[in-house]
């Protein structure tokens, strides 16, 4: 059973999933080689991340220096077949050195897969706004869900998000932080932005009012660093994007004021903002109906019937209600 470098890297960092997490354990358990090896990363991930107070450390190049190091050392002592007193007296340094570390990494682990995330969830109808204890702000719309942790193992404060927030990001030059989403980052060192990351969407939509962010995806070669009033929609399915100018940021974040505004959207995509918000069950009785679009504005305060009934008046669709259960034709 193999077990690529990446992944227990991304092990060490906390970034994997359960399911992972329990396949790189057990890989760590059929032989003491492969405990060594996940403890060989640890040592270059746990003093690099001590020296990255201030730069980025590249933990893979780090690791694969060590290696070779480490296999020319051994080549060395085999060809003289004696080691130097200075050798040894360095090799009983780095034994302990390994030692202790990795009795440090049994101790940073266990805080690590034991310590509660801060975690803040939104239900049906719902709105919260909650201060991160980085002192960032964070506002998270209906039906989302964020978790915080700041890592030992890394400088970095990190933010797994499902649905929509906005941000108000603590500065800190030496600790970015970081939102995660099905393998997005949008990494930042303190600004202002949106991201809306649904589920049941097929985008992922980055909005930035103020400072810089530099969004990267396990699908894109490289990441896209993006300017105030600039907005990013990336194509979880084709794993494509576009870059466009916010003409508004106030229509951005209008939803923090309890407004719905939608520009252009599909009566699809109004539906399902609808659900969320005032907990009922949409469903079309036809394909056509779906893609009518709209371009509207209403209050959060709005009944739901009063919108449907307001929509209505354009004459593209028709809908029937029973109890919390709506249903869409199109005209």
């Amino acid at each position: 059973m193999k077990m690529e470098e990446f992944v227990l890297i991304k092990y060490l960092k906390g970034t994997l999933d359960a399911e992972s997490c329990e396949k790189v354990e057990k890989w760590v358990s059929l032989s003491e080689e492969n405990r060594k090896k996940l403890d060989d990363i640890y040592v270059v991930m746990f003093v690099n991340d001590r020296m990255a107070a201030k730069n980025e450390i590249d933990v893979d190049k780090a690791f694969r220096q060590f290696l070779r190091q480490k296999k020319r050392l051994t080549l060395s002592s085999r060809k003289t077949g004696t080691i130097p007193l200075w050798r040894k007296v360095a090799a009983v340094a780095a034994i302990s050195v390994v030692v202790l570390l990795s009795g440090a990494f049994t101790l940073v682990t266990l805080l690590e897969r034991n310590s509660q995330p801060f975690t803040v969830a939104t239900q049906l109808g719902e709105r919260a706004q909650v201060t991160l204890p980085d002192g960032s702000t964070v506002w998270l719309n209906a039906c989302s869900k964020l978790e915080y942790r700041k890592s030992f193992l890394s400088p970095k404060r990190k933010a797994q998000l499902s649905g929509e927030a906005y941000f108000d990001v603590a500065h800190n030059r030496h600790f970015p932080f970081v939102v995660m989403n099905n393998g997005s980052e949008i990494k930042v060192l303190g600004t202002k932005f949106n991201v809306k990351c649904n589920e049941s969407d097929d985008h992922i939509t980055t909005s930035l009012m103020e400072g810089s962010v530099q969004f990267t995806h396990m699908n894109l070669e490289n990441s896209i660093k993006l300017k105030p009033n600039e907005k990013l929609i990336f194509d979880k399915n084709t794993h494509r994007f576009e870059v466009e100018r916010i003409l508004s940021q106030a229509d951005v974040i209008a939803w923090i004021n309890g407004k719905l505004l939608f520009e252009n959207n599909t009566l699809q995509e109004i539906a399902r903002s609808l659900e969320k918000h005032y907990n009922v069950h949409i469903e079309f009785g036809d394909e056509n109906a779906k893609n009518i679009r709209f371009k509207a504005e209403f209050e959060m305060a709005d009944n739901i019937y009063q919108i449907l009934s307001i929509l209505e008046l354009t004459n593209k669709f028709t809908y029937q209600i029973n109890n919390r259960d709506i249903v869409i034709y199109s005209k």
